[in-house]
């Protein structure tokens, strides 16, 4: 009974004392909020955003069931995504071991043998200075953690496991726009391919038209010269677009872990329509970028680590206490008076560590400051990327307009010239000029198609994979 009412409020005081103080760690850390920048209104190129944010699969937006496909392929296996998902499990360990103190540590034990204690160095004499001595017992030890250093510790390091988390999301939102802009510069290098094959066989039917002038007497030699440049010319580009055509492939196996042998049979759609772009981004979507968010949880973490290594100059108070049973002889081990226990606090001051622990908070410090600056410059960063993505998007959209446009007029003066040919009223030099001006003019528009199919992405991505459903 005398040890039950002594156990008691052994047991109950620091469940008493730590409720009351519970946030001395939390108090001793600098606020994070404070060091957190704000943009008020809208982005440069943006007013007001209608509808809610869809941050599901940003790239079925595009209904493109082969880039579905690859995406797919690319979330199941890439070597840097799989990394990534590797430092999520580390983190979630590490806040596993920094949680452990919370709970008690019991140690058992379980000795015997025989002992001999030197005559000369005992304070009374005794019958035998050798004897067996048996013992059977167990030990615990409990961190009462009246300051919260340890909760503030484990969520620390819970802050530290969500950003690697959010970093894996934007390991992942990186690897998916970088292969959605690989496939439609693919798609679009194929429709190059093509329009450089209608250029050099245009050339070549040029070309045999100026020698066939030029047997006949009608022509020049220079321009039987200058329609071989032409030709010459045709050929060198259609072998550039060829060779980035592979290397577009093969980018595209390496993302999705693949041999460009099993790639070959890649049947790339035309480009395909961009979702509407939106009216305007207000600043606060900022909040849904990967790495703002990780940076964010990073300042926070860095934050407690401050009242964490301020905490260090508090005592450390422990319950430590065993218990068991002890006899010199087997026989007698297990009887009633064999028993034996200790129970009470342990406090842990650190009175010569002083300097270690004022240059440990310093560096804490330096941390969070340096946390702060990192979170500064990331959203600085993401401000410039959205502006600049909004800016590339509308740009392209009006000048793929006016493009289309001039293709439009190079179309029909090359519709006219043919039939103004297949009548006779002018040469087939003429057809030929009107229908090179004609391809030119369609290359170049598949060029800004595919720019600014590249900058939705672009936007896309720089919104943390986020877009309007409603815009």
């Amino acid at each position: 009974m005398k040890i039950r009412s002594l156990l008691l409020p052994i047991l109950i005081l620091p469940f008493v004392i730590s409720v009351g103080c519970r946030s001395v760690t939390q108090q001793m850390s600098p606020d994070a909020d404070e060091q957190i920048p704000t943009a008020k209104g809208s982005f440069k190129h943006a007013d007001s955003i209608p509808g809610r944010l869809d941050k599901s699969e940003w790239w079925t937006l595009f209904n493109d069931p082969t880039l579905n496909q690859l995406i797919t392929n690319l979330n199941a296996a890439n070597p840097d995504a799989e990394a990534a998902l590797a430092r999520i499990d580390r983190s979630f360990a590490a806040m596993g071991i920094t949680r452990a103190p919370t709970y008690p540590t019991v140690r058992g034990n379980l000795s015997g043998g025989r002992r001999r204690d030197s005559m000369n160095n005992l304070l009374f004499p005794i019958a035998t200075p050798e004897y067996n001595r048996f013992m059977l017992g167990a030990s615990a030890s409990w961190e009462l953690d009246l300051w919260g250093r340890v909760r503030a510790s484990v969520k620390r390091d819970r802050l530290r496991a969500e950003a690697e988390s959010i970093d894996y999301h934007n390991v992942l939102l990186s690897l998916q726009a970088s292969l959605a802009q690989q496939y439609f510069a693919h798609c679009a290098a194929i429709t190059e391919l093509s329009l450089l094959q209608s250029s050099k066989e245009l050339a070549a039917e040029n070309l045999n038209m100026q020698k066939a002038r030029l047997r006949m007497g009608l022509g020049a030699q220079a321009d039987v010269a200058n329609a071989q440049l032409e030709l010459q010319k045709a050929a060198t580009a259609l072998e550039a677009s060829q060779r980035n055509t592979g290397r577009l492939l093969h980018a595209i196996a390496e993302l999705t872990e693949t041999l460009p042998s099993e790639l070959s049979n890649l049947e790339p759609a035309l480009l395909p329509g961009i979702p509407k772009i939106p009216v305007g981004v207000p600043s606060d979507l900022l909040a849904l970028r990967p790495d703002l968010l990780a940076a964010d949880l990073r300042l926070r973490s860095a934050a407690l680590q401050v009242g964490i290594r301020k905490a260090n100059f508090l005592p450390q108070i422990s319950l430590v206490g065993g218990g068991g049973i002890g006899s010199l002889k087997a026989d007698n081990l297990f009887a009633a008076d064999s028993t034996l226990f200790d129970l009470g606090p342990e406090v842990d001051i650190g009175i010569f560590q002083y300097r270690l622990r004022k240059s440990a908070v310093a560096q804490a410090k330096a941390q969070f400051r340096e946390a702060a600056a990192n979170f500064k410059a990331a959203f600085l960063t993401a401000v410039k990327e959205v502006d600049d993505a909004l800016l590339e998007a509308k740009s392209y959209s009006r000048e793929i307009t006016l493009q289309r446009q001039a293709l439009q007029a190079a179309t029909k003066a090359a519709e006219a010239a043919r039939k103004r040919f297949d009548s006779g009223l002018t040469n087939y030099f003429d057809f030929i000029a009107a229908e090179r001006v004609r391809l030119q003019t369609a290359a170049l528009e598949s060029t800004l198609a595919s720019e600014r199919l590249l900058a939705t992405i672009r936007l896309i991505q720089a919104l943390g994979g986020s877009w309007p459903s409603g815009s």
